[in-house]
């Protein structure tokens, strides 16, 4: 956290010359613009005054030449020549609403016409007058005055406004009459005003490259310092990105020194052990990791490569953990051995893996065997079945012998149900999933029973979690392994007891939950391993043949199940199922 604060610091320094230029520049080039904005105004009004000026001029000499009748063509034709002589003035046109060019300052473009001299009339009787800009070449612009034109008399032109005119006099009706529709235009040149305001420009552009130049300098000075820090900066960030990587693996490293020292741990290499990071710092590798490890490492003149390595160590308990274990050399800089790099990977789930894929393997291996077995026992069954109903009928008032026959008939019908069982196991069918309610399908399995339990008097408890998703199951192979663990646990009760069944959403995981567990004498801890086994059993006389079908209706639909029991203190088994998409 320091360093990024001196990090910060030293881009400070630049970051603030960069505002500062930044806003230099921008208030150079506002002011810039505000000054020729504010001296375009100026130009406007000056140009203005000077035009209305000399269109008052003409006005007077065409009301002193002519007071009350039509003004001569030629006349106005030399007005406009002589005033168009000043060097600031363009061009002078006089023309009427029609866009007939009367007189101009240019001979020939008499027959020429004002394409938008009804607009400008409009304009005019609005404002009182029309301003603008015209390019007349591509080097060179003007200003460009519009007017009635108003050859008469003025009462106070210091206090009329534009296009104001006072009454007309008797002697001047004539002349009134004929410019009623008339309308005068001034051009005057701005090449003064336009090199002034180019050298304005200019003198912005020259003290803007001047500051960028100088913060640009600046920027360099404080860069080429702030380049020393590059390679601490960097290791820096180099550290914290390997110290992150080293954290996050999915695998335990361990460091060690030339004496076999623990240097440094990641956090799942403490997880594996059972003990904190902390702890196992400076403890001689032994003490970790066994005592096996000593050899494996070999001595400090020559250090073995180790590849996946298995070996079991044991960790804070005593209980022994598989492992698999890679060992490198870890070198310096000049290529000197200065210790060692353990790679520890946990292999207790790789274990369980494989101790279900060979589970798997016995259990199909077993059910085919079964499966020859229950099919060449059955037909014979059958006939034994037939010939002791046979000898019921023929022994009639033979009691004994009567009873005899019917005790074959019932054996008969035992061994069948267990061929049944067997042939399940063997051949089981393939779920056919539909969408159902966990603790609707618990509901059926309870109430078959409801007799037994009211027999034996169990209680039931019931938890069931609310707003529980639909799960995607075999509502009868799912009520089937419902009813054989419900039976296990009525037949572990015999004086009364509880029965508490639930079902909940695993947190963490798109699984729900079911919980059956009782109050009765449990399992011997020496029998909790065998109990998915086929054959299995603790009663007298049961196939051991029903957890072993649980197991594999669960396994089917992609589940899991696990029992916790304690001898005399009840069993509880846990069936996880995962939720449908």
């Amino acid at each position: 956290m320091k360093m990024g604060k001196r990090y910060k610091s030293l881009y400070f320094p630049a970051l603030t010359i960069v505002a500062t230029v930044i806003t230099l520049l921008v208030i150079i080039a506002v002011s810039t613009y505000r000054n020729l904005s504010r001296e375009r105004g100026r130009l406007e009004d000056s140009l203005l005054r000077e035009g209305v000026v000399i269109m008052r001029a003409i006005e007077a000499a065409v009301r002193a030449a002519y007071p009350s009748t039509h003004p001569e063509p030629s006349y106005l034709q030399r007005i406009m020549e002589e005033v168009s002589r000043e060097p600031g003035v363009f061009r002078i046109l006089i023309f009427d609403t029609g866009g007939n060019i009367l007189a101009s300052s240019w001979a020939g473009i008499e027959k020429e016409k004002v394409r938008d001299a009804g607009a400008l009339s409009l304009l005019i009787k609005e404002k009182g007058f029309v301003t603008r800009y015209r390019e007349v070449s591509e080097r060179e612009r003007t200003f460009e005055i519009i007017k009635s034109f108003y050859p008469l008399s003025y009462k106070d032109p210091l206090a009329l406004g534009w296009g104001t005119k006072s009454r007309v006099e008797p002697q001047e009706e004539v002349l009134s009459g004929w410019a009623k529709d008339k309308m005068i235009s001034l051009s005057l040149r701005l090449g003064i005003f336009e090199k002034a305001r180019q050298e304005d420009i200019h003198h912005a552009i020259l003290m803007g490259a001047i500051l960028v130049i100088l913060g640009t300098g600046t920027l360099y000075f404080i860069f080429v310092v702030q380049n020393y820090y590059l390679v601490d900066r960097t290791l820096a960030e180099m550290r914290t990105y390997t110290e992150n990587v080293v954290k996050s693996m999915a695998d335990g490293l361990i460091s060690l020194d030339n004496d076999g020292k623990v240097v440094t741990l990641n956090r799942r290499a403490g997880e594996i052990l059972g003990a904190p990071e902390g702890e196992l710092k400076g403890k001689e590798v032994g003490e970790v990791l066994g005592q096996n490890i000593r050899a494996l490492l070999g001595s400090e003149n020559r250090r073995p490569i180790i590849h996946d390595k298995e070996l079991e160590v044991p960790d804070r308990s005593g209980r022994l953990i598989p492992l698999s274990l890679s060992v490198a050399p870890l070198l310096d800089e000049m290529n000197q051995e200065i210790g060692s790099v353990v790679l520890i990977r946990d292999l207790r789930e790789i274990r369980d893996l494989q101790e279900k894929v060979r589970r798997s393997a016995h259990l199909a291996s077993l059910g085919r065997l079964a499966a020859g077995v229950a099919h060449e026992i059955r037909n014979p069954l059958s006939s034994i079945r037939g010939f002791a109903q046979y000898f019921i009928h023929r022994l009639k008032g033979q009691e004994e012998e009567q009873g005899y026959a019917s005790i074959m008939v019932k054996e008969v019908d035992r061994l069948n149900r267990v061929i049944t069982e067997l042939l399940d196991f063997a051949r089981p069918k393939e779920p056919y999933k539909e969408l159902y309610a966990l603790e609707e399908i618990l509901e059926h399995s309870l109430k078959l029973l409801e007799p037994e339990l009211a027999k034996k008097n169990v209680q039931i408890e019931k938890a069931y979690e609310p707003t529980l998703p639909l799960v995607l199951v075999d509502r009868d192979q799912l009520s089937q392994a419902f009813l054989n663990i419900l039976l296990n646990s009525l037949e572990s009760m015999d004086g009364g007891g509880r029965i508490r069944v639930g079902v909940k959403r695993r947190s963490g995981s798109p699984s729900v939950e079911v919980a059956i567990s009782d109050t009765g004498r449990g399992i011997p801890p020496e029998d909790l391993p065998k109990i998915f086994e086929p054959f299995f059993s603790t009663k007298r006389k049961g196939t051991g043949l029903g957890l072993s079908i649980v197991h594999q209706i669960v396994e089917r639909h992609g589940g899991d199940i696990a029992v916790e029991s304690k001898e005399r203190g009840g069993t509880a088994f846990f069936i996880t199922l995962p939720l449908s998409g």
